[in-house]
């Protein structure tokens, strides 16, 4: 997959366990952030450390949806992260499917 293009503080990467984390983190406080994000994880019925996949994330991501507040926040934030990130690839899919080889 070619690489994507840079736009200056923006992360194209599919977001990960750790970056869900660390926006917790960084609303919050490191502790608070690493809480909050360990309860999620359990009410989503996950062990926190796990949380590999996309679904994964996606079911972390709904459980903080309803803490509100700025944890909700982050969580749509996330969403929409991971919702551009699918799209974003399958726009590069879909275009390397029809370049000639």
């Amino acid at each position: 997959m070619p690489s994507p293009q840079r736009i200056p503080g923006y992360n194209f990467s599919q977001p990960t366990e750790a970056d869900a984390l660390g926006a917790l983190q960084r609303v919050w406080d490191p502790d608070r952030g690493a809480l909050i994000w360990s309860q999620a994880c359990r009410a989503a019925g996950l062990v926190e450390g796990r949380v590999n996949t996309v679904a994964a994330l996606e079911r972390v991501i709904a459980a903080l949806s309803q803490q509100g507040g700025a944890t909700a926040t982050v969580a749509r934030s996330l969403e929409i992260r991971l919702r551009t990130h699918a799209r974003l690839a399958a726009r590069v899919n879909a275009t390397n499917a029809g370049a000639p080889r």
